[in-house]
């Protein structure tokens, strides 16, 4: 009897040492394949109350293509304070975080440097630095200053409370600027009353690779380095050659997008009001452009504005949400394009008859015009207070019309809404996703597309609480612990009354 018991307590010993030996193996085998993955796919869990946004795989490309190959020299992010106080700010601690993950993966290129603005005066001026919460990016005598502000996004009408982060994208742009000074330049029109409610379209123009000057047409003849030319809500007609001015702009323009130049006009329901502008109306309708405004009954210019109380955010109507078409090459160019589209005060794009509906895009001989984006079927368009049209397919908005020879094109909205502060900083609508991609569209090379901005309220795993760390962790042990004790238990019972 005792070599039987000494036999079963052998083989139940033996099968709790394997059991442990188990445990322990699949223990670390689960410990490696999580860092592992946590290594691979960026798996952080933040141990502070702040959040983590490291830097994704698309920001590394973008760079690793764009940026890296072309830096001559270091290229040099320095933060206008000690690092100290960076540190203890939790807000520039976003900023820091993303540049130390950007000098570790680029070791021999970017470079994290500290300047106390107060104590170094000439320095800073010397980079136009003028608040110790600016971040210089620079690379040999190239440099950017970012504000604070620009590594945020907020809600509309809110300066203080961030809606979400923009670190990485900001980042690149202004890397890309300083080992590239040759980039091309946006000229922003200024003799037609040209008016913007703030600084967004600019802020877009720059993400999107562009220097920012101004242009007197009528004075001056469109410079060489002009990689579109931009007129924003204007007042006034572009000159042609008449009785009146000697100058033409319109020849102007049309040299310069014949020889592959691009152009943007932004217009509103508002700016025919009083009158229309024949000469950039007719030149633009070579390019498949026509805007919807008659003259009423009491003579008095009324210009079309479209209206849909079913798919609007404000009860009026007239600030609604667009949709990009279904068919046509707006389908597949947008395809990638997230969030609402709000455009108000639009009036309507109509498109002449020279040009041919084919697929869902309008063809005239060597230039294609692409509608990227429509009011919802059901939109009226209304004037003088009463409406005068409607639609079944929707009304253009936006149009990309494309010349297969020249290279040139043309990019139309008709709200100016479209592309303010509330529409493309709010984190809740994809103009600005929208509008990058129509400039990539129209042939602006490495823009940053992809990158896209991190909400703070993002509950990816890759964002984690000290909560939330502590619950994982929490599971991690006590379910290995509970499975032990439960085998064990059983166990012990089946010695005793074996």
């Amino acid at each position: 009897m005792a070599t039987t018991a000494s036999k079963k307590a052998l083989r139940h010993g033996g099968v709790t040492v394997a059991l442990t030996v188990l445990i322990v193996v699949v223990i670390v085998l689960l410990n490696a394949s999580v860092t592992t993955l946590a290594m691979r796919y960026g798996w952080y869990i933040n141990m502070n109350p702040t959040l983590l946004y490291p830097v994704t795989d698309t920001c590394f490309g973008y760079l690793d293509e764009y940026v890296i190959p072309d830096a001559k020299e270091d290229i040099r992010l320095i933060f206008c304070d000690e690092e100290e106080n960076i540190r203890d700010d939790v807000t520039q601690s976003y900023i820091l975080n993303t540049a130390e993950e950007l000098a570790l993966r680029y070791p021999d290129t970017v470079k994290i440097e500290f300047l106390n603005v107060w104590e170094n005066p000439k320095i800073a001026r010397s980079y136009g630095v003028t608040a110790s919460t600016s971040v210089v990016v620079a690379c040999g005598e190239e440099s950017r200053v970012c504000t604070l502000r620009d590594f945020f996004l907020f809600p509309a009408g809110d300066n203080e409370n961030p809606s979400a982060y923009n670190g990485e994208k900001r980042f690149a742009v202004a890397m890309k600027a300083v080992v590239s000074p040759d980039a091309p330049v946006a000229y922003l029109t200024l003799n037609h009353g040209e008016s913007t409610e703030d600084y967004a379209l600019m802020y877009a123009l720059t993400d999107a690779g562009y220097m920012i000057n101004y242009l007197d047409a009528l004075s001056f003849d469109i410079p060489e380095d002009c990689g579109m030319l931009v007129s924003c809500n204007p007042g006034r007609d572009f000159t042609a050659v008449d009785g009146v001015s000697g100058v033409s702009e319109i020849d102007k323009l049309d040299a310069y997008l014949k020889q592959g130049g691009k152009f943007m006009y932004l217009v509103s329901a508002d700016t025919f009001s009083a009158g229309g502008f024949p000469n950039i109306e007719g030149y633009l309708e070579t390019w498949g452009v026509t805007f919807a405004h008659q003259t009423g009954a009491e003579g008095v210019e009324e210009c079309f504005a479209i209206r849909d109380t079913a798919h609007a955010i404000t009860t009026d109507g007239y600030t609604l949400l667009g949709q990009i078409p279904s068919e046509g090459s707006a389908a597949a160019m947008m395809a990638d394009v997230e969030g609402v589209l709000r455009a108000a005060n639009a009036t309507a794009i109509r498109i002449p008859d020279s040009f041919r509906k084919i697929n869902g895009d309008y063809v005239s001989g060597t230039r294609t015009l692409i509608p990227l984006l429509r009011s919802y079927a059901g939109a009226e368009a209304w004037a003088g207070g009463r409406p005068v049209d409607r639609t079944a397919e929707g009304y253009n908005m936006i149009t990309l019309t494309t010349d297969s020879v020249s290279e040139g094109s043309v990019l139309v909205f008709s709200s100016t809404d479209f592309a303010i502060e509330a529409t493309l900083q709010g984190g809740g609508y994809g103009n600005a996703s929208f509008l990058l991609t129509a400039l990539e569209a129209m042939g602006k090379e490495e823009i940053p597309v992809a990158m896209k901005p991190q909400p703070f309220s993002d509950s990816t795993i890759h964002i984690m609480t000290t909560a939330q760390a502590r619950n994982i962790t929490i599971a991690l042990v006590a379910v290995p612990v509970f499975l032990v004790t439960v085998w064990g238990l059983a166990v012990l019972i089946r010695r005793k009354f074996a």
